[in-house]
């Protein structure tokens, strides 16, 4: 059974955001090996592969929209836009 290791929140505006390596790899401990995503607010645009998205290319991330990471590998390579005039918000929470 996974436990979980930690959560963050990040604001998704005009510039491209990652997920916090000190969050879900801290020096001391085991790296996340698994994390959700809740979307809120504004549409976000994402990639899983460490490819930049943009306000039009990406997968699209809507308000109340749920993103499963399984690997440190997908965490790691999480990228993220604000497709919209509105910033979103992403609740991350990772687990071992």
């Amino acid at each position: 059974m996974s436990k979980v290791l930690a959560h963050e929140e990040i604001i998704v505006s005009t510039a491209v955001k990652q997920l916090t390596p000190a969050i879900y790899s801290p020096t001391e401990g085991a790296p996340a090996v698994f994390a959700i995503i809740h979307a809120e607010d504004g549409p976000m645009r994402y990639f899983v592969n460490g490819q930049n998205p943009s306000q039009s290319s990406g997968a699209l991330l809507e308000d109340g929209d749920i993103v499963e990471l399984p690997s440190i590998y997908h965490i790691k390579d999480f990228r993220v836009i604000r497709s919209g005039n509105d910033d979103g918000k992403l609740t991350v929470t990772y687990e071992d």
